[in-house]
């Protein structure tokens, strides 16, 4: 039987710290070619880029194989920090064209070093100049990252302006994986929606209010900052982590137009809505909307999006994918959605626009990354 990892044991292992408009000015964005076809089996562009996977140094290969089996020609690793993002920086250097990578600070080393939190926007702006195309803020900040005080440090904590604004003088992006599903933050008992995820990642549950804040405090204070900071671009993953509720993400994007979202290990959340509503948001909001799985490669174990962690046969991973393609694709009822540990309802398909699926699995990712400049065709 395969070791179960759960995806906190796999950010410490690989070294992190935890988990406007249309771009313009940018040139060689050629879109591919959409193939016309009626199969969800197969993405319209053919290829695409998933803007949320997860990998370290010695599982290139891996994921470059599973990604040439299943329509992806560019993925993002996104959020690694410390020796492990040296390593990776090293490794993937041939692949350049095909894996970009996003740091992660190390929050710890706030409760050994001072002066730590000095150093972040140098730190930052070193690994931009290594190739890294933004910084990832995990979920530990807002929830469990304390000063050496011992307080718990808000998201849009003053002292953590210099990062958001080095950020915008060298142009790079935040990504914000903040709180997590609101059944994390509801009493863990067999009433709880996503009990059995909870089971397997008891370290999840995040409903103690003694303990941890309020999940609408965490990302107010996560929206404080992307409104403070108009000029840099945001990829708010996990669906901005409130796909539960399409009308308060389509209040957010409407008001912060630099918001960027992507749907990383959160279809079971957007099939759960009706497909004209999705369709409606996804139309809407085509121009910052990205495909993303959240992939987990590691040597011995891996994630689809969600679940217990193991070796994925090349069938398993085909049925991942094709759910994907299936739900933004056609317009099929009541199917099985790709993380059935979060949740066992099924999913209707949104049948998206050509322009819509081209601008998700493509353009946008390839504009807010800027991939011409790494010889991404």
């Amino acid at each position: 039987m395969s070791k179960r990892y759960n995806r906190r044991e796999f950010v410490l292992a690989t070294g992190a710290a935890f988990a406007g408009g249309i771009i313009t000015g940018l040139s060689g964005c050629k879109s591919p070619k959409p193939r016309h076809t009626t199969s969800s089996a197969v993405p319209v562009t053919g290829k695409v880029i998933d803007a949320h996977l997860h990998l370290d140094a010695t599982t290139i290969d891996r994921c470059l194989t599973v990604m040439d089996q299943n329509h992806i020609h560019y993925g993002m690793n996104i959020g690694i920090g410390g020796e492990q993002f040296e390593a990776f920086q090293q490794a993937y250097q041939p692949y350049k064209d095909r894996l970009g990578m996003m740091y992660a600070f190390d929050w710890q080393s706030w409760q050994s070093d001072p002066d730590y939190l000095s150093k972040t926007p140098d730190l930052l702006e070193n690994a931009i100049e290594k190739g890294a195309h933004g910084v990832k803020i995990w979920k530990d900040l807002g929830l469990t990252v304390k000063d050496p005080n011992g307080d718990l440090v808000r998201i849009d904590d003053e002292r953590l302006d210099p990062i958001w604004e080095r950020a915008e003088k060298i142009g790079c992006i935040v990504a914000f994986h903040t709180v997590d599903p609101v059944a994390f933050f509801e009493p863990w008992n067999e009433q709880n929606e996503r009990w059995e995820e909870l089971e397997l990642h008891p370290d999840w549950s995040f409903a103690d209010r003694t303990v941890y804040p309020t999940r609408d405090d965490v990302l107010e204070q996560r929206n404080n900052v992307i409104r403070a900071y108009p000029k840099v671009r945001f990829q708010c993953v996990h669906g901005a982590n409130y796909s539960e509720n399409l009308e308060v993400v389509d209040a957010w994007m409407d008001e912060m137009p630099n918001m960027y979202v992507d749907t990383s290990a959160r279809i079971g959340e957007f099939g759960r809505h009706s497909a004209e509503e999705g369709k409606a948001f996804f139309e809407k909001y085509q121009d910052r909307l990205m495909f993303g799985t959240d992939r987990v490669f590691r040597k011995d174990g891996e994630v689809q999006g969600a679940g217990p962690s193991k070796i994925f046969t090349r069938e398993e991973d085909q049925k991942f994918y094709n759910i994907h393609w299936r739900y933004f694709q056609s317009t099929d009822i009541q199917f099985e959605h790709p993380t059935p540990i979060q949740g066992s309802w099924k999913i209707d398909g949104i049948g998206l626009s050509e322009k819509a699926l081209t601008k998700l699995y493509w353009d946008n990712a390839f504009n807010l990354y800027g991939l011409d400049r790494f010889g991404v065709t």
